[in-house]
């Protein structure tokens, strides 16, 4: 009997080695891509909140929010965010609303942000003036250490946020007036 099972490890090993090794490298770029996940949207966050602030109640200052995002997402990405992301594939922008109307009317539509009519995208700091509602985007491409399981993948963020100092009730002073 001794004889005849002799060698069955060796194959078993030659079988299910491969495997074990393959669902544990999985496993760990699936625990990567969570964490690059997490690390990116604390990032966005941080830059979000920092962002939405800047400017004053005057209105005297124009605000190129898109800028201020990028900034502060270079700083609030932490040590080991540049390790996961590569900076390189991350792209932000920033998408105005003047009223909760216009951004409904937007999103029943199904269609991508940047195709809605009652849209101002923040290439330009005068688009963002007397616009109460941003959504900030960020997408950046993940792609995996060992990338024979997992694809690469495009991922994308979105945060709306009021943006503090273009709402028509914090407008005083010279240039207070929130034009229709």
């Amino acid at each position: 009997m001794k004889r005849k099972q002799r060698g069955s490890l060796t194959v078993e090993v030659a079988l299910g080695l491969p495997v074990l090794i393959m669902v544990m490298f999985t496993w760990f770029d699936l625990s990567v891509l969570t964490y690059s996940m997490g690390v990116t949207d604390h990032a966005l966050t941080s830059a979000v909140t920092r962002s939405k602030k800047q400017g004053n109640s005057s209105n005297s200052k124009t605000v190129d929010y898109n800028q201020e995002i990028t900034d502060s997402l270079n700083e609030s990405g932490g040590a080991l965010w540049s390790a996961v992301v590569e900076r390189s594939s991350i792209v932000s922008q920033v998408y105005y609303f003047k009223n909760m109307d216009d951004f409904a009317n937007c999103n029943k539509t199904g269609r991508p942000i940047d195709e809605c009519s009652n849209v101002r995208i923040g290439s330009n700091n005068n688009n963002s003036i007397d616009m109460p509602l941003a959504i900030y985007q960020l997408t950046f491409t993940y792609e995996p250490l060992f990338n024979f399981v997992l694809p690469g993948m495009n991922i994308r963020r979105e945060i709306i946020a009021v943006q503090e100092y273009e709402r028509c009730t914090f407008k005083v002073g010279k240039g207070a007036s929130c034009g229709n």
